[in-house]
């Protein structure tokens, strides 16, 4: 089933590009990034596609460094003639199968500057930090995530109430429908697989736990594929079973519970994250840009969909069902998914996300998420409900020179003035937390 993604206005950029290097789609397993690939190649008057588990597609990349021997090749084999009228995109998924294929990717752009590539991998994580040649500078790469809330409006053809979304054209009414549509949102999550199965059985959550048992076991087969020895193996299994269920701020060494080492749980973590399963949201300790982590500091895990979250967790029914859930997971939750819109607005591979904390021996402060906009950092608190205590947000604002802090809760959109604990004014934006991706533009809304 084809949705459409964001991404593709980027891929679209990209095409019509003077200078379209090369692409490498990354993103974890299942996230629908062939399926993306295979629909924007109908922008092209020519789309060939190779696999390189394929022997017969692989040797294209064995007989010769010539780029352009290898299109001619790959062209001949696919009953075409080169037309230089028309457009080319050739998309080499699995290419992780072929390191020479990675390394070549420069010369297509330097030799072959009217045919357009992409690529894309199961595994490719693993083989671009082990490639020591790879073509810095002379790739371009984007991100791709589960869909999003406003992907998922329109998968489930939620149009009119899209467009009101889009548009912050958001009433009584309509925040209502949003709220609900965003719960339905929250147990089937981003995977395409399961929004697709959702839709097809008639927006039934009937057959979504089969399909995420089947994503979550090729997850724990695919661990035995990170680890670079037995050990590692075997402790990246242990992480998979247990990191779903910590989802607040992690001790590596009190996360191996005695079994393993601090040290042996933050490889394997890294290693998780290479793959985009999991994302160590780190800490940062100051008000104002640039935001700069404290490593030295626990971070907090990020899982890569919440829809998988629920399911792993055994919550999906609770939900389903409006079964009071714990105040505590129920907070994590809605921190949980408001982080990952945050994060689907972007495709960069290089983006970070961080929350900010102050420890003290008298009290700590935390806040969920700071937001960089424009020349601020602004604090944005996570509220499972309608209301919340904002101490953490009272301090931070009472340790910034500026005057904005954004709380997302489940109310409606609504600006009003607050002030600190220290006598402090500041304007505070009550955000519903479905528009979590839509940030900026409530605060270009709100003309701040």
């Amino acid at each position: 089933m084809l949705f459409y993604r964001n991404i593709e206005k980027e891929l679209m950029h990209w095409k019509n590009s003077r200078s379209h290097k090369p692409l490498i789609l990354r993103g974890a397993r299942q996230v629908g990034k062939t399926t993306v690939i295979r629909n924007f190649g109908k922008s092209f008057d020519n789309f060939i596609e190779l696999n390189l588990e394929k022997e017969k597609d692989k040797n294209f990349f064995n007989f010769t460094d010539d780029v352009k021997k290898i299109f001619e090749a790959i062209i001949l084999s696919k009953g075409k003639a080169y037309n230089e009228d028309q457009s080319y995109l050739i998309f080499i998924d699995e290419i992780q199968q072929q390191p020479k294929a990675i390394q070549l990717l420069r010369y297509f752009y330097e030799d072959l500057p009217r045919v357009h590539v992409i690529s894309a991998g199961s595994l490719l994580e693993f083989a671009l930090s082990d490639i020591s040649s790879f073509p810095v500078g002379r790739v371009e790469q984007l991100l791709l995530y589960p869909l999003s809330f406003e992907e998922f409006l329109r998968a489930t053809k939620k149009d009119l109430l899209y467009e009101k979304y889009e548009n912050l054209e958001i009433t009584n009414i309509t925040h209502q429908l949003l709220i609900d549509a965003f719960n339905e949102f929250l147990i089937v999550g981003g995977m395409p697989e399961a929004v697709s199965q959702y839709i097809h059985d008639g927006y039934s959550f009937i057959n979504l736990n089969r399909i995420f048992e089947n994503i979550w076991n090729t997850y724990l087969d695919d661990a035995l594929k990170y680890g670079k020895s037995d050990a590692q193996k075997r402790t990246l299994q242990f992480l998979l079973k247990t990191a779903p269920y910590t989802l607040d701020r992690v001790n590596f060494s009190k996360l191996g519970q005695n079994q393993y080492k601090s040290r042996e749980i933050s490889e394997a973590m890294l290693q998780l994250q290479k793959a985009k399963i999991v994302h160590l949201i780190y800490p940062v300790t100051s008000t104002k840009l640039p935001m700069i982590p404290d490593l030295k500091k626990r971070p907090r895990i990020q899982f890569l969909d919440t829809g998988l979250l629920l399911y792993i967790n055994k919550q999906s029914a609770n939900y389903v069902i409006g079964n009071a859930l714990d105040e505590g997971f129920r907070g994590q939750i809605s921190n949980h998914i408001a982080m990952q819109e945050i994060m689907s607005v972007s495709s960069s591979v290089i983006q970070e996300y961080y929350f900010w904390t102050r420890e003290s021996s008298n009290a700590n402060a935390e806040i969920d998420i700071v937001f960089p906009y424009k020349n601020l950092l602004l604090p944005v608190e996570v509220k499972a409900g309608a209301v919340g205590r904002l101490r953490s947000l009272h301090e931070y604002m009472d340790r910034t020179s500026h005057d904005i802090g954004i709380r997302l809760l489940s109310n409606q959109l609504s600006l009003e003035m607050a002030t600190t604990y220290a006598n402090k004014s500041f304007k505070l934006i009550n955000i519903p937390i479905y528009l979590a991706g839509k940030i900026n533009h409530v605060l270009e809304k709100f003309d701040f």
